[in-house]
C-alpha cells in the first residue's frame, strides 16, 4: 500500500517533504509570535525617484512637524523568487510630530519606490484623539511634498492599520 503524501522510495526522496514540514512550522510559529500594528496611514507607490533633500525642506518646513529626524537604511539580498536577482532596498525613514511618533518611509527597491505616512503603534491601539489630531498634519505633509517635491501623494486618504508585521 502507498500513502498519497510520501514521495516513492529511494535515497534522499523525503528531504524536501521534511523541508517543507520545518519551513511550514517555523512560519506558523513566527506569525503566532508577532504583535499587531494598529493606527493610520496614507500610502502609494510613486512613479518617479524622489529627492531626499527635497523631501527634507518640505517635512522641515511643514507647521506643526517639529523636530525631524531622518535615517537611511540598506539591505541586499538575492531574490529566488519568482526569478533570481540581487536587489538593493534603500529605506529612507523621517521621525516627526508629537514626541517623534509620525514616520514618513520612502522606500527604494528593485519594484521602484513606495511612500507611507504613518501613525501607528505595536500590540496597542492609537487613541482616537491621536489619530483625529495626526490625520490633519499627515494631509499637511503629504500636501507639501506633492506641491513642492512633485510627490503624487497629496489627494491620499487616510486608511485605519490593523496588521501583523513580522520586521
Amino acid at each position: 500500500m502507498e500513502s498519497r503524501h510520501l514521495p516513492p522510495s529511494g535515497c534522499g526522496s523525503y528531504a524536501p517533504f521534511i523541508w517543507l514540514r520545518l519551513t511550514t512550522t517555523f512560519a506558523v510559529l513566527l506569525l503566532v509570535g508577532c504583535d499587531r500594528f494598529y493606527g493610520v496611514e496614507s500610502r502609494a507607490t510613486l512613479p518617479a525617484p524622489v529627492d531626499v533633500r527635497c523631501v527634507n525642506a518640505a517635512l522641515s518646513g511643514v507647521e506643526g512637524v517639529g523636530s525631524v529626524q531622518y535615517w537611511r537604511t540598506e539591505n541586499r539580498s538575492t531574490e529566488i523568487l519568482p526569478r533570481q536577482r540581487n536587489s538593493l532596498i534603500v529605506a529612507h525613514a523621517w521621525l516627526y510630530g508629537e514626541s517623534g511618533a509620525d514616520v514618513l518611509e520612502i522606500m527604494q527597491g528593485p519594484d521602484g519606490w513606495f511612500f507611507r505616512n504613518s501613525r501607528s503603534r505595536m500590540g496597542v491601539a492609537v487613541p482616537h484623539d491621536t489619530m483625529a489630531r495626526f490625520v490633519p498634519l499627515m494631509q499637511k505633509v503629504n500636501y507639501a511634498l506633492e506641491m513642492r517635491c512633485g510627490l503624487p501623494v497629496a489627494d491620499l486618504k487616510a486608511e485605519l492599520v490593523e496588521m501583523t508585521k513580522s520586521r
